[in-house]
């Protein structure tokens, strides 16, 4: 039998991690008015309409690398075009057909930052548009890369951090500095660079209870240290960083460096906040107490009889109304299925 470190550690490099040189993009929607465009016919645009794409080939063409197409064009512009910002145009146009790529995240602002939405490119090369396509999405613009929607949040509920993200009013901006905001927006466990971070995501609009708060992170880290002396993990919870956002409907982010002790932090708290031995995952019924990994939290914490900090972390999660981690959740029948198939 599998010890149960070595299990974890096989669960933890099942994670793929963010890619490295993945960027992040905002998208300016002038003003709103190609929001429900961008966002119904998943795609985003930039305009720049009097610099045709046949113009932009041309150059690049002529170009030995990408800053010597940014000169180009911006001479370009300034000749076609002297009273506009040639060099921010001659940028944004660039980046937008060449540097952003498939598998980068943009992030849409609606009217007023109103709603934002956040979504995966799906292609480096850009659509292919028709005189149809700009009358049926209602965006004259022909310059498109193709989108799949991850989620749309309201300016109210979204990370605060996030909208400070969103200060520039350019039309392209690359966020890639913000990109773990981002990450944190749209999943709940996460490996990105050397860091592994997993997201307690409070629900309660409003009045959040501090001591809960801080109750729930304090107790789910005191039962993961008795859990790794129990097994003798060589972890050390120190090894672990918390930002919290305090706002109603904010993020508590559990993050560090060693990605396996995050990982049972989050197996930690889905074995004593499961509501029950059996979840249903995507229509996958998982039955807790037979699985390796939360089957060994649950006899840890059957022996420990420490019942009153279980009742204070289940009290906390429901005050606090506390979602369950869906993404990590996924990743467990991942790995359920992948341990039941014949080798």
């Amino acid at each position: 039998m599998e010890s149960f470190k070595e299990e974890l550690t096989q669960f933890f490099d099942m994670i793929e991690a963010v890619p490295q040189g993945k960027r992040y993009w905002i998208v300016r929607t002038e003003g709103g008015e190609y929001f429900e465009s961008f966002t119904n016919f998943n795609f985003v645009a930039i305009g720049h309409e009097e610099i045709t794409l046949k113009k932009v080939d041309d150059l690049k063409k002529a170009s030995k690398n990408l800053d010597e197409l940014r000169l180009k064009l911006k001479t370009h512009i300034e000749n076609i075009l002297p009273d506009r910002n040639a060099g921010l145009m001659a940028g944004q146009i660039v980046r937008f057909i060449y540097e952003m790529k498939k598998g980068d995240i943009v992030v849409v602002p609606s009217e007023g930052s109103a709603f934002i939405s956040i979504g995966e490119v799906q292609q480096t090369l850009l659509l292919e548009v028709t005189d149809l396509d700009l009358d049926r999405t209602g965006c004259p613009y022909r310059k498109r890369k193709k989108i799949r929607w991850h989620k749309t949040v309201s300016k109210k509920s979204s990370d605060i951090l996030l909208r400070n993200a969103m200060q520039s009013h350019q039309a392209l901006n690359d966020i890639t500095h913000y990109g773990d905001i981002v990450e944190r927006s749209i999943s709940d466990f996460f490996k990105i660079d050397d860091e592994t971070s997993i997201i307690i995501n409070v629900n309660r609009e409003s009045n959040v209870p501090a001591p809960d708060l801080l109750y729930f992170g304090s107790d789910i880290l005191r039962f993961t240290e008795g859990f790794i002396k129990h097994h003798n993990l060589h972890f050390d919870v120190s090894d672990i960083q918390i930002k919290i956002n305090v706002n109603s409907e904010g993020k508590t982010q559990f993050i560090s460096k060693n990605g396996r002790l995050i990982l049972l932090v989050g197996l930690v708290i889905i074995g004593l906040t499961g509501g029950g031995l059996t979840i249903d995952v995507e229509g996958f019924n998982m039955d807790l107490s037979t699985d390796g990994l939360i089957s060994k939290i649950i006899e840890y914490q059957n022996n420990n009889h420490d019942r009153a900090m279980q009742k204070e972390i289940l009290e906390a999660k429901d005050s606090l109304q506390i979602s369950n981690n869906e993404d990590l959740l996924k990743y467990l029948k991942q790995f359920a299925i992948n341990k039941d198939k014949p080798k």
